[in-house]
């Protein structure tokens, strides 16, 4: 492991041990399961406030596009051609 790989393993560790407490987030960020949310899980809500999907949109958009390619394949008599991800 070099010192970069070493850097992002020690953040990655941070950011889960690190919980803030809900009474301190405003309420779309809170986790009402527990009593409170840890650092990485704040960062990726962020993130996805960022971008304006969530990893679950992401995900559906994608199955659906490979859904209608494969409906296409078979209408025209083709065999599946499975495709990976973001192909």
């Amino acid at each position: 492991m070099n010192g970069y790989e070493l850097i992002s393993e020690f953040d990655r560790v941070i950011k889960d041990i690190i919980v803030v407490p809900n009474s301190w987030l405003p309420e779309n960020f809170r986790d009402n399961r527990t009593d409170g949310v840890s650092l990485a899980d704040l960062e990726s809500k962020c993130d996805s406030l960022e971008i304006g999907e969530t990893d679950h949109q992401i995900e559906k958009r994608e199955k659906d596009r490979r859904i209608s390619l494969y409906a296409s394949q078979i209408a025209s008599g083709q065999e599946i051609t499975y495709l990976m991800k973001g192909t």
